[in-house]
């Protein structure tokens, strides 16, 4: 019979590994549940170890007390038995994980890397068996994802797991992680996400900048080198993605379009009362019209989405019910049927803000501080540096960013930012253990 610390790593490796894939929510939960029954069986060795911090107690107390504040008691219980909830067992089966493998030769940030790029590797194979079939590259596929956006996260997430292993994980892992942070950085520049290649140019950088500025000598020149590479391959990849992806085209004009007229407004009629000022301040007529399509369903209906988002959660500021569907259903209470019917408004925090009150938000902001400012308390363990404290700066910074450009804090990507980061504390908490290396290499 195996160790149940191998079986813990098992479930945990197939959990990371499918979290980020469209279909895969009962093998999800299934992996989730058998890790949390085989933590739950070594608890007595753990649970002298097993603290969170004040921050994810009160975040959780919050989610699991705010069905009794919410407009639609019912609702709100099940959005937390879905989403809200998964996302604390999350964090709890990230935190037990970190504690049974410490003394395993798995665990690393490189290994936690690999798994979570399982499904950027299997889109890669994906994308070139299909270029082999088409005898063309099939640019904007997105293999067995039902959207760009999962490749996205995937990648973003994956990239600072990768980077922080290069800069202060095992040496012999080192080129193993550069080769799939390129491909963590090819992939959604295939798929066009946008955002998901520029994000993940980000948490790689983010990565190498914690490093510069805060050390000095020999690892700083190092890693100042290593930057500079990085940023010319995130450079040349962007600039591929600009040339074949035509959504980059007017991205400019088509933003500030979209903070013309009243947002409720536009939501509910259309661009009628916005598109005379449109033909006139981005003439020609064509141009114009990509502009208009731009704030119907591109790049200009974000920015609408974020200020109709935005004035519904000052009207609404203990939120809706907790659920998916807020900013639909408060939407609606202003018109019966919008013209421009989103699902969501395109940004974590005020659809955080519009299912769960200001007070969810502001918890939540707090957990992401929390786990950036334990980050930075133990970056350096005496002559070295600790991967797991650049995991957990980085990475809390990441997704507080990423959320302001898609609604993130929700459904498996608010799983994967709980056990990571979950994962990376209880790590950090272990002190020089999870330091493998000297900084410089």
């Amino acid at each position: 019979m195996l160790d149940p610390a191998v079986w813990t790593g098992i479930f945990a490796a197939i959990y990371l590994a499918v979290l980020p894939m469209a279909d895969t929510i009962a093998l999800r939960n299934v992996a989730l549940l058998a890790l949390l029954i085989t933590l739950g069986w070594q608890f007595p060795k753990i649970r002298a170890e097993y603290r969170l911090g004040l921050p994810i107690l009160l975040w959780a107390a919050y989610l699991m007390l705010f069905p009794l504040i919410a407009d639609d008691h019912h609702v709100a219980l099940r959005s937390l038995e879905g989403q809200w909830g998964r996302g604390i067992l999350a964090m709890l089966a990230g935190a037990g994980t970190a504690l049974v493998l410490r003394n395993r030769t798995v665990g690393s940030a490189f290994h936690l890397g690999l798994v979570g790029s399982f499904t950027l590797l299997i889109f890669l194979s994906l994308f070139a068996w299909k270029t082999l079939q088409t005898g063309a590259i099939p640019w904007g596929y997105w293999g067995r994802e039902s959207h760009h956006a999962d490749l996205g996260y995937a990648a973003g997430q994956t990239v600072v797991l990768l980077c922080a292993a290069m800069i202060a994980g095992h040496k012999r892992y080192r080129v193993w992680a550069l080769l799939l942070t390129a491909c963590a950085l090819i992939a959604p520049a295939l798929a066009y996400s946008r955002a998901g290649l520029a994000f993940a140019i980000l948490g790689s950088l983010l990565v190498f900048l914690i490093v510069v500025l805060t050390q000095a000598g020999a690892t700083r020149r190092y890693v100042l080198a290593g930057m500079a590479a990085l940023l010319l391959v995130g450079v040349a990849v962007m600039g591929l993605a600009v040339k074949v992806d035509p959504r980059w085209q007017d991205m400019t004009a088509k933003f500030s379009a979209g903070f013309l007229g009243d947002p409720i407004r536009i939501e509910c009629e259309g661009t009628a009362s916005i598109e005379a000022e449109i033909l006139e301040r981005y003439g020609p007529p064509e141009r114009a019209q990509r502009v208009i399509a731009g704030v119907r369903d591109g790049d200009g209906a974000r920015v609408v989405l974020l200020r109709a988002g935005l004035e519904l959660a000052y009207r609404h500021p203990w939120g809706l019910d907790g659920s998916r569907q807020s900013f639909q259903k408060l939407l609606r209470q202003e018109c019966a049927v919008p013209v421009l019917n989103m699902a969501h408004a395109h940004n974590g925090w005020i659809d955080t803000a519009l299912a769960i009150g200001w007070a969810g938000v502001l918890l939540y902001l707090w957990v992401l501080l929390y786990f950036c400012v334990q980050g930075f308390k133990h970056l350096r363990e005496e002559t070295e540096l600790n991967e797991w404290a650049l995991v957990l700066i980085a990475l809390s910074i990441f997704w507080m960013l990423r959320a302001w450009t898609d609604s993130v804090f929700r459904d498996h990507m608010f799983e994967m930012q709980g056990f990571v980061l979950a994962y990376a504390l209880l790590r950090v908490h272990q002190g020089r253990g999870s330091t493998v290396r000297k900084a410089a290499g």
